[in-house]
């Protein structure tokens, strides 16, 4: 997945599964918290829409308060893991 991927990805889940009304501020450098307006239940459904929605496996032991600070650090932890996944099952089978 790449960074653009990720972004978008992050703003399909935003838009259609959390109906976030704060939207009209979503760009890459929007902070989750501060611009957008998300709260830490908000943040959990995030992450559970990545994980069961589109498989990007989310490890709490590499998770970092700095990748949910913002749009562009969470997209690229997001790519980040969706490619080490990718990478692990091509080379497993």
């Amino acid at each position: 997945m790449t960074q653009d991927e990720a972004v978008k990805t992050l703003y399909t889940i935003m838009q259609k599964d959390l109906n976030l009304p704060t939207l009209a501020s979503f760009n890459e450098d929007a902070r989750l918290n501060e611009d957008l307006c998300m709260d830490s239940i908000m943040i959990l459904q995030l992450i559970l829409h990545l994980e069961v929605d589109y498989g990007i496996e989310i490890s709490d032991e590499q998770l970092s308060p700095n990748d949910f600070y913002k749009v562009s650090n969470l997209a690229t932890y997001i790519c980040e893991q969706s490619n080490t996944h990718l990478s692990v099952g091509e080379f497993g089978d």
